[in-house]
């Protein structure tokens, strides 16, 4: 069974976490598959993102060089994603996620906010409060700011612990699930979710847990959901 000729096509900006790209790519195609007997149609270009550049948003938040390389790569991204036939955009990536949303504003072409798409799993619960752990970048940002939901910081003492898990997560050897839920645990509030706001910690944990706020799980969702594929219809796996 082919996609009918009007069939939307998800693009993709990838390179800002590559795991989290592939991660993206591989659950919005699974998910619209089981849905609907068909694989959808994604093309994704990759951000040619240096060491360097890349270590400046992990690390303590890039310079105004390195945000305008990131800038001038994330228009490149979305100029080469509509050329390449994209309909909808969605870039896995909390700290450019701003960048992207701009960018496709200037193109006329529709944005998958995960942002929006996070706070509001934290909406629906009964929590109306988050714990974020992110990169230093992404909180100094405050992206995640003026969408209804209190947004608290984690507690001073885990966040040397934190970064270090991120970086290892870019870098490698990526941290296990365990130690990921050790950090978690110390980091819950009463009557607050926890968002995990760095994609390359996302999809760690082993199991779910309704208080832990997935960004990652929450872009795929919408992505699915742009591609005709309700919310409601799990992916193979989930629970």
């Amino acid at each position: 069974m082919s996609e009918p000729a009007d069939a939307p096509t998800l693009g993709i900006i990838g390179g800002a976490g590559v795991g989290a790209a592939a991660r993206l790519y591989s659950d919005v195609a699974m998910r619209v598959r089981e849905a609907s007997g068909a694989l959808p149609q994604i093309v994704l270009w990759n951000l040619p993102f240096s060491d360097a550049l890349e270590q400046a948003f992990v690390g303590g938040g890039p310079d105004g060089d390195a945000a305008m390389e990131a800038e001038r790569l994330v228009a490149q991204a979305i100029d080469r994603l509509l050329d390449a036939g994209a309909t909808v955009v969605a870039m896995p990536c909390n700290s450019l996620q701003a960048v992207a949303a701009r960018h496709a504003q200037r193109r006329s072409v529709p944005f998958i906010d995960m942002i929006a798409a996070t706070v509001a799993a934290v909406r629906a619960s009964s929590h109306r409060s988050a714990v974020l752990l992110a990169t230093d970048a992404t909180q100094a940002a405050g992206i995640y700011e003026g969408h209804g939901v209190e947004i608290l910081a984690p507690p001073s003492e885990l966040r040397p612990e934190l970064a270090a898990l991120i970086v290892r997560a870019v870098e490698g050897p990526p941290p296990g699930a365990a130690e990921l839920g050790r950090l978690v645990e110390r980091a819950r509030r009463p009557q607050a979710s926890v968002v995990l706001g760095c994609t390359d910690i996302c999809g760690l944990l082993e199991s779910e847990d309704a208080d832990v706020v997935d960004s990652l799980a929450c872009l795929v969702g919408s992505c699915a959901d742009a591609l005709g594929v309700p919310a409601s219809v799990a992916a193979p796996g989930d629970s």
